[in-house]
């Protein structure tokens, strides 16, 4: 019998890149493709992140959830002019959150005292959606405890991206894990090569034990743009088993905190 979900992945035909985007993939990746994968790993679903090349234009992402089904959602890239008319209609095609990907230290970060992204905060709010956040651990700090203050869903990238191989000298994770008491913060268990730090097992240890296995859910970040042909697919899947020993806590991981975040009942 099939379980879980892969919460973190990205599926695109083609390659043409929306102008100022900050990289252009080596290759496509089809939804075959990652499919497979799924299948070969009994998963029963995923989540599908708006590629950052792609921008706001998140037409392709809706065409390839209509051809999905109920046990797949996705995440968008969305301006802070969006309406709340229009996020009910992303809403309906299946859509439970947005992305801010903030990652690489050129990027600006939003202005929290701008009301229009408090407007769009409180939007996501209405909808009971989440916002996705990718940024480097370091920085966290300089948007976190506002987005937290606010009361939306946050849903952290990556383990976080912890820039300190002691979880208890990073500044960022702490932070993470001060907030599991709220029950407002997830954390993506994926991508542990997207951080400075070589082993990470010390900081999911943390937030099994801060956060808890009700607000951790796992992602494969496949095709692992910028780390292709790094490992395979599998690998990805095999890490959860090295950082999570307990089959129940894996379960609730893979399982049961994914349809809760991401309405997947």
């Amino acid at each position: 019998m099939k379980q879980g979900y892969d919460c973190h992945a990205h599926v695109y035909p083609q390659v043409d890149e929306t102008k100022g985007s900050n990289y252009r993939p080596s290759r496509p990746a089809p939804r075959h493709e990652w499919q497979a994968h799924l299948e070969a790993c009994e998963l029963r679903g995923g989540v599908l992140v708006q590629p950052s090349f792609l921008g706001h234009d998140n037409r392709e992402l809706l065409r390839i959830l209509s051809e999905l089904g109920e046990n797949y959602r996705g995440v968008v890239q969305l301006p802070k002019e969006a309406s709340l008319t229009e996020m009910r209609q992303l809403d309906a095609a299946g859509i439970v959150g947005v992305r801010w990907n903030l990652i690489e230290r050129r990027r600006e970060l939003p202005d929290l005292n701008d009301p229009q992204w408090i407007d769009f905060l409180d939007r996501l709010k209405v909808l009971n959606w989440h916002l996705e956040l990718h940024l480097e651990g370091d920085r966290l700090p300089e948007l976190f405890p506002a987005l937290h203050e606010h009361g939306v869903r946050l849903v952290i990238d990556h383990i976080g991206l912890p820039v300190e191989a002691d979880p208890a000298v990073d500044t960022g994770f702490r932070l993470l894990l001060e907030a599991g008491r709220y029950g407002r913060t997830w954390v993506k268990l994926s991508a542990p090569y997207r951080s400075p730090v070589r082993d990470l097992l010390p900081h999911v240890r943390e937030l099994l034990d801060k956060l808890g296995r009700e607000r951790l859910v796992w992602g494969s970040d496949w095709p692992w743009t910028r780390h292709e042909d790094k490992h395979s697919y599998r690998d990805t899947f095999d890490w959860m088993a090295d950082w999570v020993c307990d089959d129940d806590d894996r379960h609730v991981i893979l399982d049961r905190s994914p349809r809760e975040l991401f309405r997947l009942d």
